[in-house]
């Protein structure tokens, strides 16, 4: 990789978006573009460094990726594929349906993906807008959904409020971990947005992510990690009010917040889960956390290698962005993985992982070529994916990586120590 491309497609961040300055860094490595599988093996990597603003106290990556690399044309991932996922934008609309003041409100998504949460929208309300720049947005317009196939900034939502009436709600789902252009993308929400209508927006709950261990979600689509402190100070300095906040279950654990343009009476729920962070400490334990990634690395890849020394049949399951980083992170290659199994209508399927050798097949091979052993690289589903392929037939062994390396043999689990 030459100087050169690394000058074009690396974002040197020198100061938060609360304009003041970042402290020291800490090394997770070089890892490829997560989501960008290719029928062709690419091996091209980029720097993961994270670093913490001194006066917000954000969790951020210090290098990050352009967009037009982030989210190529090879772009694959897809929220329809996610049960869980469903069950979550299923969770929002129940959310717009108690704070609507009116009984057709207007819903824009921004970064819609393949249209799905607002699929689910139309069915109780007409009136949503979906802005997608990457391919997946072709799938959301064959459902008949209005999507804009370009990235939201400050000009296209002037274009937005020329031809479409200010919206009631706007939801962001994991999109402001992102983007790059994170002050930009607030003030055109601020423009788009009706003066009494609601942003929800949801991120990953950093102290839930460190809580299980999950280095695994460091990588650079996340550019940013939040909690409620931080991500409360950063909208409040661009006249956004975090007003109630809600912990959920679903992917590891995630943050939801409600916001409004106007300062309102802060919930009880916002004040509890508030009431327990504490940001100051986050650069140290996130440094433990990188020493974890760097331990569990290497007893990972001693496990399967001795594995297949025994002439074990590996198999991986869930082809989600932190199996990319897993793989990546812990150095394996098809020697000790044969392949990840992924749902059939996934982009992914007779592609190889970013940065590795494995490719992705689809998940019912696990039950016709029957390997000793399944690696669950989805972790956070770990219990729905071993029902769903006991029901089908499998009685081989699993891996259940984190958040401790453990072994499911004969329905007992034993951990590696």
């Amino acid at each position: 990789m030459t100087k050169k491309h690394l000058k074009k497609t690396i974002i040197n961040r020198k100061i938060c978006i609360c304009k003041n300055k970042l402290g020291p860094k800490i090394n997770f490595g070089y890892l490829p573009l997560i989501n960008n599988y290719s029928r062709k093996k690419n091996s091209r990597k980029y720097p993961v460094i994270v670093t913490q603003c001194k006066k917000c106290l954000l969790i951020q990556l210090k290098y990050s990726i352009a967009d037009k690399l982030l989210f190529s044309k090879n772009y694959s991932y897809l929220s329809g594929n996610s049960k869980e996922k469903l069950g979550n934008f299923k969770s929002i609309l129940e959310k717009i349906k108690k704070y609507s003041k009116t009984k057709n409100p207007k819903i824009l998504d921004i970064g819609s993906n393949d249209g799905s949460f607002l699929e689910i929208v139309k069915r109780s309300y007409k009136n949503v807008l979906g802005i997608e720049p990457t391919n997946t947005a072709k799938i959301s317009l064959g459902k008949g959904i209005s999507t804009i196939k370009k990235p939201l900034n400050f000009k296209l939502a002037k274009k937005i409020t020329e031809d479409y009436p200010k919206f009631d709600f706007v939801v962001a789902t994991n999109f402001f971990a992102q983007t790059n252009h994170l002050e930009e993308i607030i003030k055109s929400i601020k423009l788009i947005l009706n003066k009494e209508g609601l942003l929800i927006v949801e991120v990953q709950y950093l102290y839930d992510l460190i809580s299980q261990k999950g280095f695994d979600s460091f990588h650079h689509e996340h550019i940013a990690y939040y909690t409620l402190s931080s991500i409360t100070k950063i909208l409040e300095k661009y006249k956004l009010f975090v007003y109630d906040a809600e912990k959920l279950k679903v992917h590891g654990g995630i943050l939801r917040i409600f916001v409004s343009l106007r300062k309102k009476k802060i919930s009880k729920n916002f004040k509890k889960i508030i009431k327990k962070e504490n940001d100051k400490i986050l650069n140290n334990k996130i440094k433990k956390l990188n020493l974890f990634r760097i331990k569990f690395s290497y007893n990972f890849n001693k496990l399967l290698s001795n594995l297949k020394k025994k002439k074990s049949k590996i198999y991986g399951i869930g082809a989600a962005p932190r199996t990319c980083v897993m793989l990546n992170s812990s150095n394996l290659t098809k020697n000790e993985i044969n392949l990840v199994g992924e749902v059939p209508k996934s982009l992914k399927c007779n592609k190889y992982i970013p940065g590795t050798n494995i490719i992705v097949k689809n998940e019912n091979k696990i039950i016709t070529d029957k390997p000793d052993y399944v690696v669950i690289l989805a972790w956070h589903l770990k219990k729905m994916i071993v029902n769903l392929l006991s029901k089908k037939g499998y009685k081989g062994n699993f891996i259940i990586p984190l958040p401790n390396l453990k072994i499911l043999k004969n329905n007992n689990y034993y951990e590696r120590k």
